[in-house]
């Protein structure tokens, strides 16, 4: 497979839209006439202005003078493939508006973090309690003071899903990397620590097969060794 890349008319790139590495097609616009009568396509094509169909999302990415103008692109992480779904929507959400809008960004984010806390199985109505009953479990102390820093916990908390104007990029950014880490932290790790319990508690049935076999063969009783017939003298008369 080519290697990824945001060249302008490559044919596998990650997407803005979906963030995957997927097979792109490209489209050349031209344009037409709008009257009553519908559109007399067309006239012409529009110079340097280009559409790339995503294959995995199948959604339009556009191209003016070799460089994205649609989508707005965004400097904020991607979602942790762990993520869950109704989390990462609105994770995605927040990366596409981060740019034109960190204080809206912010707010999303803080809606994503009190939906995670009630999946790992909190009420996601007080995050701080939610955030030490994590740390009772295994989450590091780290967490809880960076969450403190950009005002999501603590006393000067801010409420999730609340604009706030003094909400700055940093903040924005500190809070896609927090959600990212915190996934990996409890979700991934636990989605690892499972699958090396299932490798070693179930021995490989190959093995065991071939042990199987091996018995058979060792009951089975060897056959007889037919007995030789030899034939009786001829006598003869004169």
């Amino acid at each position: 497979m080519p290697k990824p890349t945001l060249d302008f008319k490559a044919h596998v790139f990650q997407c803005p839209h979906c963030g995957i590495s997927a097979k792109h097609k490209w489209y050349n616009i031209a344009k037409g006439i709008i009257s009553e009568h519908g559109i007399n396509y067309y006239e012409e094509f529009i110079p340097n202005l280009y559409m790339s169909l995503c294959a995995q999302c199948n959604r339009y990415t556009l191209w003016l003078n070799e460089k994205i103008i649609y989508p707005s692109l965004s400097f904020a992480p991607w979602p942790t493939e762990d993520m869950p779904l109704d989390i990462k929507d609105a994770f995605l959400e927040a990366r596409g508006v981060v740019t034109s809008s960190p204080e809206a960004a912010s707010a999303l984010l803080r809606l994503c973090l009190q939906n995670l806390m009630t999946h790992l199985g909190g009420n996601g109505k007080n995050l701080e309690l939610d955030i030490s009953n994590l740390m009772k479990k295994g989450l590091p102390k780290k967490f809880r003071d960076k969450l403190r820093a950009v005002r999501v916990i603590g006393f000067d908390a801010e409420k999730p899903g609340e604009i706030n104007l003094k909400d700055a990029v940093d903040t924005a950014v500190a809070l896609f990397h927090l959600i990212n880490m915190i996934v990996e932290a409890t979700i991934s790790r636990q989605k690892k620590v499972n699958q090396l319990y299932t490798t070693f508690s179930n021995p490989k049935p190959v093995r065991k097969k071939r042990r199987t076999q091996k018995r058979k063969k060792a009951r089975k009783p060897k056959p007889k060794k037919k007995e030789e017939i030899v034939p009786k003298p001829t006598i003869l008369y004169r």
